[in-house]
This record gives C-alpha cells, structure tokens and sequence, in this order.
C-alpha cells in the first residue's frame, strides 16, 4: 500500500516539473511568434509606404503589451493547473 502512495507523489511532482518546463517554453514561443508577425507586417507597410524603420518599430513595440498578457495568462494557467491537479487542463 504504502508503494502505491510513494509511486502517487512520485508521478504528481514529475507532471509538477513537466508543467514549469513547459512554461517557458510556451512564453517564448508566443513571443517569438507574435514578434515574427509584428515585424513581417511592419515591413510589408514600410515597404509599401517607404517608411523603412517607422511601421516596423511601432508594431514590434506595439506587440510588447499583447505578449505580455499573453505570457500571464500562461503563467495563470499552469498555475492554476498546479493548485488543482484533479482538474487537468480546461
């Protein structure tokens, strides 16, 4: 009986580990990406405006607020799923 238990916490704090490894991979991915669109689009209005730096910058710093929320609401998630392990992720 006592097996079962230990095997119990063994498996709740490796799927703890998995859930913090996973957190910033997931935040740096959603920064890489919505960084990626911002300047893919920047460019393509300061190309078709010829306004080299200008669309570029104001997009890239435009997106810092979007990938920022993006990054709590993540962190809220996991840890949220961490407090209530009996209810996996929604």
């Amino acid at each position: 009986m006592e097996d079962n238990g230990q095997e119990k916490k063994l498996s709740e704090v490796q799927n703890l580990k998995r859930k913090t490894l996973l957190v910033p991979l997931q935040a740096g991915c959603l920064t890489f990406i919505v960084a990626g669109i911002a300047l893919a689009i920047g460019l393509w209005i300061d190309i078709q405006q010829e306004t080299i730096p200008r669309w570029t910058l104001i997009l890239l710093l435009g997106s810092l607020p979007l990938t920022i929320g993006g990054i709590i609401l993540i962190v809220r998630r996991t840890l949220k799923s961490m407090r209530h392990p009996e209810n996996p992720e929604e």
